[in-house]
């Protein structure tokens, strides 16, 4: 589903409603929700402001909804096999084994403190990149 339908839709409001709120036709939010058209900068970050959400999550790039019925291991699972190789994915990638062991510390705690919310992703017992 295109992410500024679900967006809408989650918030409970028409594309007449949306298209009154942010300034433009309501065929115009049409034309994004069928992935037609692309908003413009100065519209994607009215339409962020109106959800609440980051520029990126509007151009569906960024964030996992983790409210989803799936597990987040699942959620995150699907979303990286979803993934294309991109430049920045080969050098993320191959870049962890070219870390020593402090920066894969430095990293896993920075992602540690992202899911503080989520204790059982670091569930005790399995292996983590900094003891390799």
């Amino acid at each position: 589903m295109n992410i500024i339908r679900e967006l809408r839709k989650k918030a409970g409001v028409q594309q007449k409603e949306l298209s009154i709120a942010i300034g433009v036709s309501q065929p115009t939010v049409s034309d994004w929700e069928k992935n037609k058209k692309d908003p413009s900068g100065e519209n994607l970050k009215k339409l962020a402001d109106f959800f609440g959400v980051d520029e990126l999550v509007v151009m569906g790039k960024g964030v996992i909804d983790l409210t989803q019925d799936t597990s987040i291991k699942d959620t995150l699972t699907k979303s990286i096999e979803g993934v294309p190789k991109t430049l920045e994915a080969k050098i993320l990638s191959g870049g962890v084994d070219k870390m020593t062991k402090q920066q894969r510390e430095q990293v896993l705690a920075v992602v540690k403190a992202m899911f503080a919310n989520h204790p059982e992703l670091f569930e005790e017992g399995e292996t983590d990149a900094t003891e390799l």
